[in-house]
């Protein structure tokens, strides 16, 4: 285990556990009680180490039939830039298969990767699941 001490907050410390069985448990798609729909939550980390796992959730939903994939980020403290790369690369093939990936973020290191690699404007800002997965198109 690793202390990294955040500049911005000197009185703040992060501890930093890597990568854990706890944590892949976590990368799940769950029913939003709505056909035609995916929900997957990404967890507490989404790394190089779940990269490989995510982008075949991701692979499956997209192809599943559903017409919503969408990704539940709110708990993610850290996106690695290649995943928010995925992200978009994932975007622009749903979307010639007719899927709408759709994204919930909550944290400034989510939205910090996704705006870095570029990919921030192709998802629209969605204030929960419900919303999310609603039927309004994007």
């Amino acid at each position: 285990m690793s202390v990294v001490m955040d500049r911005r907050h000197f009185s703040r410390l992060r501890w930093y556990r890597g990568y854990s069985a706890d944590a892949a448990a976590e990368l799940t798609p769950r029913d939003p009680g709505r056909p035609g729909c995916w929900v997957l939550h990404g967890g507490v980390e989404l790394d190089a180490a779940r990269m490989s796992r995510f982008s075949a959730l991701l692979d499956r939903a997209v192809c599943s039939g559903a017409r919503v994939v969408v990704l539940d980020l709110r708990d993610t403290g850290f996106l690695s830039i290649r995943v928010a790369a995925l992200l978009g690369r994932v975007k622009a093939d749903a979307w010639a298969r007719g899927v709408d990936i759709r994204l919930l973020t909550g944290t400034r290191e989510v939205e910090r990767a996704l705006t870095l690699v570029g990919v921030r404007p192709l998802f629209r800002y969605y204030p929960s699941v419900d919303a999310a997965s609603g039927s309004e198109s994007a």
